[in-house]
């Protein structure tokens, strides 16, 4: 049978529809909500017409992986929702292969996703050379934030390219790096360089900045915490994560500021005071 793209999402529909309709009387509307997760699986295992009188488990089943990955794809470039059926052959599946080789030939950002997503379900640790393209290069927003979120487990392995990289990048992609370098577990010096200069050069984000530190876990850091929580000007937003950040790192500080007119201090004590 012809590997064809095919909304079985719709074709559900239309068996719920007519389960109401064999069950009109018999059950309430509050209990076939409560019975859908059940009918889908159950839905898994009926022959279909549409499928070639295959069940949507049997369908994906017999198909290869490489079938399955361009599948996928043909669902993602003509905007047909993607089954769950589908999904779950790839996962059950030897793919990881087939994923791999997906991901490095596609630039289809929504397809690129999917291929990530399943990897990670996997536990796939190869793929990180990729990954972290999407993260250095011109890619999407999207895709470059689940890059980035997909690398944390493999900082360390991407750490020298990243700091060879570092002080070529824009903006936005350095707040990226940033992020997966504090995952990192070895501690270096190149590293800790990179997350400090960072916190000292950009104030407005000195939140964030404060919270790669805390995770980064380098006690070194300590001293320019100290010294960012004593300025005048700072806002209690930051304040409250510079001082999570001393505290993570060992530190202590119990000096109290005046938020008075620190306007997200302002909501924060209202919401306190309706509760």
């Amino acid at each position: 049978m012809e590997n064809k793209v095919l909304d079985l999402d719709g074709l559900f529909d239309e068996y719920i529809k007519d389960y109401v309709y064999k069950n009109v009387g018999k059950v309430k509307p509050e209990e076939i909500e409560n019975e859908i997760s059940k009918l889908y699986v159950k839905f898994g295992d009926e022959k279909l017409k549409e499928l070639g009188g295959k069940t949507p488990n049997q369908f994906y089943a017999e198909l290869t992986a490489e079938e399955n990955v361009n599948l996928l794809l043909s669902h993602v470039e003509t905007s047909t929702p993607v089954s769950d059926f589908l999904l779950e052959s790839l996962m059950k599946s030897d793919s990881e292969g087939a994923l791999i080789k997906a991901l490095n030939e596609s630039e289809n950002e929504e397809f690129l996703c999917y291929l990530i997503n399943l990897l990670n379900d996997k536990n796939s640790s190869i793929a990180f050379n990729r990954y972290l393209e999407f993260v250095l290069y011109d890619y999407p927003e999207n895709l470059r934030e689940l890059a980035t979120e997909s690398l944390y487990p493999f900082a360390d392995k991407v750490a020298t390219r990243i700091i060879e990289e570092f002080s070529n990048l824009k903006e936005d992609k350095k707040e990226c790096v940033l992020d997966i370098l504090s995952h990192a577990k070895e501690k270096k010096d190149q590293i800790f360089d990179i997350l400090i200069s960072s916190f000292v050069k950009y104030p407005k984000k000195t939140a964030l900045y404060a919270g790669f530190l805390a995770r980064y876990g380098d006690e070194r850091a300590l001293t320019f915490l100290y010294g960012k929580i004593e300025e005048e000007k700072i806002s209690y937003a930051d304040f409250e994560e510079l001082r999570f950040a001393i505290e993570s790192l060992g530190g202590e500080y119990n000096k109290e500021k005046d938020f008075s007119n620190d306007k997200f201090y302002k909501i924060i004590k209202g919401q306190n005071l309706k509760k």
